[in-house]
């Protein structure tokens, strides 16, 4: 009989007053028992709305702000305590389609032999032309450099196996390391697949400005000349 496989979805939160409950409320029930919040050190009421409304719902909290990297890194380590086999990441602002989850576990009861799944946005719908421009250099620039292709390298909704994560992990506390974690998966030669979704963004664009990029880029190239794993 094969084993039914396990799953948490990791969602870091910085600041997220204005949509965490519209989030959660789209989030599908059976999927609820399964998340990991992590609130980053939040300076609103995200805190508070999470633990006086969802008071059920798995929280974890930083009590300063880390970074998106340290924030995935706390619910991947809790993930792994409860024996998840399967490793989610998602953002909680609503850009990502909860209902997109379903999606994303089917690709990996379809194939067993796949380690690594990446989210891939249509870029340019909703950006602005700085981000639209980013993401693309960024994106041609891993591929060149590290023969991983992808066609969006920023996205942020991804998922991958538990037993895989000691050659995916990062050690960049901010959003570089989601570019770290596509090199690391590059240089152990992980088998990936991208699954096409759809991003709503309610806002302006948010996620890396134009300081963060040229940290990742910079990083990019640095971790290609010294990193060794």
């Amino acid at each position: 009989m094969t084993k039914t496989e396990t799953y948490k979805i990791i969602v870091p939160l910085y600041n997220e007053q204005k949509y965490i409950r519209k989030f959660i409320e789209a989030v599908p029930e059976k999927h609820l028992p399964h998340l990991i919040l992590v609130n980053d050190g939040s300076t609103d009421k995200t805190k508070k709305i999470l633990q006086e409304e969802f008071p059920k719902l798995t929280l974890i909290n930083h009590t300063i702000n880390l970074g998106k990297g340290k924030s995935l890194e706390t619910g991947a380590m809790r993930a792994i305590k409860e024996k998840a086999d399967i490793i989610i990441c998602m953002d909680g602002d609503l850009q990502h389609k909860p209902e997109d989850l379903d999606r994303f576990l089917r690709k990996f009861k379809k194939d067993k032999k796949l380690e690594i799944l990446f989210g891939a946005r249509k870029i340019g719908t909703h950006m602005s032309f700085m981000p639209f421009f980013g993401n693309k250099l960024l994106t041609i620039t891993i591929n060149l450099l590290y023969r991983y292709f992808l066609n969006d390298t920023q996205c942020g909704f991804r998922a991958f196996r538990s037993k895989i994560y000691n050659k995916l992990k990062w050690e960049s506390p901010g959003y570089e390391a989601e570019t770290e974690m596509i090199i690391n998966a590059a240089k152990h030669k992980l088998k990936y697949k991208e699954i096409n979704i759809d991003t709503v963004y309610l806002d302006d664009y948010k996620g890396t400005n134009m300081i963060d990029g040229i940290i990742v880029m910079s990083k990019t190239l640095l971790w290609k000349l010294f990193k060794r794993n």
